[in-house]
C-alpha cells in the first residue's frame, strides 16, 4: 500500500465514526406482560403519551407496571417521575447506552452491544429501535477498529452491522475502507458500486470508489467518481487530487499498456526501442521474485508503472529537476525515449520498486528516512568512506546528542539503514515495517521489535560512525 492511499484511508476513519445519535428507547412494562419501546413520553393527567418516530401512543396510567429507564436523565439531574405512582423497577439486565456513544469506552460498547442483541429478541415491540441503536453502535466499534487498523475486528462490526441493516452507510463504507487497506481491491469496488445504488448522494463513497479506481489505472472513471464527490460535498484536498490526476492524464492518458503478471506498464509507444516495454517488464518481472522473497510479502494488485519521456515526467509529476523517479503509489520513472533499457534505468526502476515493497510491507506508514534508507540499500548503493568520515564528525562536533539523525538527507539515510541491518539483522527491519503497518509509530515500533528507542539506536549509531572512522 502506498503512502498516498494510507493517508487517503486514514481520512476515511473520521468518516467511519457515525455522528452522535441519541441512545434514548425506555421500555414501558405493562401490566398485561406487555412491552413499548419509547423514544419519549410524558404524563397528562391519568394517561401517558408515548411517542415513537413519528407516531404516537396513549395509556392508560393505571395500566402501566414500571418504565425501565435506559437513557440519560433529564437535564438539572432529576429523574422522570413514574407515572404509576410508584418508582421504576430497575432492568434485571445490564443497562443499554446511556446518552452519546461516542463518549462510551470500548468496554461499555461492547456491554451495550449484548444487551441490545437480547433485547431485540425480547422486546418485540422495540425491536426496531433496538436494532437501529445496535448498529450504530456496531459502526462506532468498527470505526474504532479500523483507526486502530484491527481489520479483522473492524471487518466482524461492519459485517454483523449489515447483517441487521443490509443498507447501512457507515458499516458499507467501512467495509470497503478495510478492503482497501488490504489490496482487496476488488471487494472494496463491488461493495462501494453497490452502495451506491442505495446511497447515491453519498460523498464519502464517491470519493472512496474514485481511489479504487485510480488503483486501477482507470483513471477517467477516477475522475468521474472524484468530481461526484466534490459537488457534493467540496474539499480542498479532494480538488487537489482532482487537479493532479487530471494534468497526469493530460499527459499520459494516450500511452501504449502492457500487462504482465505483476505489473501494469504505461509508456509513449511512439518514443523509445519497438520492445522497451517488454524489456522493462521483464526486468520487473525478475526484482519481483526477489523483492517477495525478501520482504515477505506478495502484493495482491497488480503495480502502476508510467514510464515518461524526460520532459513529460516533470509535467505530469511537478517533481525537482534531480528527481530521477517516484513512488506515489505507482512508480513514475523518466527513462522513456531509451532504445533499450541501460543499467541506469534498471537502478531507478528497483530503487522505486524497493518503495512499492516497504509501502506495502508498512501499509503506507513507514517514515521517509527508513524508505529511502531501504530502498537505496535494496538498490545496492552502500556508504562511502568520505561520506561515513563527514557523518562521523557531525555527529562528534554535536553538544547535544538527543537531536541527532533527526535531518534527512539520501546519505544519512543510507548509512543508517545500512548500520541498523548490521546490528539487528534484515528480519528486525521488516518485524519493524510489519509494526508500523499494524498501528504503531516508528519509535514505538522500533522499541516494541529492538527493546530501543529510536533516539538511542541513533545515538548507538553515531558513536558506531566515530569509532569507524575518526579512530
Amino acid at each position: 500500500m502506498s503512502a498516498s492511499r494510507a493517508a487517503v484511508i486514514l481520512a476515511c476513519a473520521t468518516l467511519l465514526l457515525p455522528a452522535p445519535t441519541p441512545a434514548r428507547a425506555d421500555i414501558i412494562h405493562l401490566k398485561n406482560g406487555g412491552t413499548i419501546a419509547a423514544d419519549s413520553w410524558e404524563v397528562r393527567g391519568d394517561v401517558l403519551l408515548i411517542r415513537q418516530g413519528g407516531g404516537r401512543i396513549t395509556v392508560p396510567r393505571a395500566d402501566i407496571e414500571s418504565i425501565e429507564t435506559v437513557a440519560a436523565a433529564p437535564a438539572g439531574g432529576a429523574a422522570p417521575a413514574d407515572p404509576s405512582g410508584a418508582a421504576a423497577q430497575p432492568s434485571p439486565s445490564p443497562a443499554a447506552p446511556r446518552g452519546d456513544a461516542t463518549t462510551m469506552t470500548d468496554e461499555e460498547m461492547e456491554r451495550a452491544v449484548e444487551v441490545l442483541r437480547r433485547r431485540i429478541n425480547e422486546y418485540p415491540l422495540a425491536r426496531a429501535e433496538n436494532t437501529r441503536r445496535l448498529v450504530a453502535l456496531l459502526d462506532q466499534l468498527g470505526g474504532r477498529a479500523f483507526k486502530a487498523r484491527a481489520d479483522d475486528a473492524a471487518l466482524a462490526r461492519f459485517r454483523e452491522a449489515l447483517g441487521y441493516d443490509g443498507q447501512d452507510a457507515p458499516a458499507q463504507l467501512g467495509l470497503a475502507a478495510v478492503y482497501l487497506r488490504q489490496d482487496n481491491d476488488i471487494f472494496a469496488r463491488s461493495t462501494l458500486e453497490q452502495a451506491l445504488l442505495a446511497h447515491p448522494d453519498n460523498a464519502a463513497m464517491h470519493s472512496l470508489l474514485g481511489d479504487v479506481y485510480n488503483g486501477e489505472e482507470r483513471t477517467e472513471e477516477a475522475l468521474r467518481e472524484w468530481q461526484k464527490a466534490y459537488e457534493l460535498r467540496p474539499d480542498a484536498a479532494l480538488k487537489a487530487k482532482i487537479d493532479k490526476l487530471g494534468r497526469e492524464h493530460t499527459i499520459d492518458g494516450g500511452y501504449r499498456q502492457s500487462e504482465a503478471a505483476h505489473f501494469t506498464l504505461k509508456y509513449d509507444g511512439g518514443r523509445g526501442g519497438a520492445d522497451l516495454g517488454g524489456q522493462i517488464l521483464d526486468d520487473l518481472e525478475s526484482e519481483f521474485k526477489s523483492l517477495e522473497t525478501r520482504f515477505e510479502l506478495y502484493p495482491l494488485q497488480p503495480i502502476i508503472v508510467i514510464v515518461y519521456p524526460q520532459r513529460q515526467f516533470y509535467e505530469a509529476t511537478q517533481a525537482d529537476a534531480n528527481v530521477a523517479g517516484l513512488y506515489d503509489g505507482k512508480i513514475r520513472v523518466p527513462i522513456g525515449g531509451l532504445q533499450q533499457i541501460n543499467a541506469e534505468a534498471r537502478h531507478v526502476l528497483l530503487h522505486e520498486l524497493a518503495h512499492a515493497f516497504i509501502a506495502g510491507k508498512s501499509r503506507g506508514t513507514a517514515p521517509r528516512w527508513l524508505h529511502e534508507g531501504l530502498a537505496q540499500q535494496v538498490e545496492g548503493k552502500t556508504t562511502p568512506a568520505a561520506t561515513g568520515t563527514a557523518l562521523a564528525k557531525a555527529f562528534q562536533a554535536l553538544e547535544d546528542k538527543v537531536t541527532w539523525g533527526q535531518d534527512f538527507s539520501y546519505p544519512s539515510s543510507l548509512a543508517f539503514v545500512e548500520w541498523l541491518i548490521d546490528r539487528v539483522g534484515f528480519p528486525a527491519i521488516l518485524d519493524v515495517l510489519k509494526t508500523m503497518g499494524e498501528g504503531g509509530p516508528a519509535d514505538a515500533a522500533f522499541e516494541r521489535v529492538t527493546r530501543y528507542s529510536l533516539r538511542e539506536l541513533r545515538q548507538a549509531w553515531g558513536e558506531a560512525l566515530v569509532a569507524k572512522y575518526l579512530q
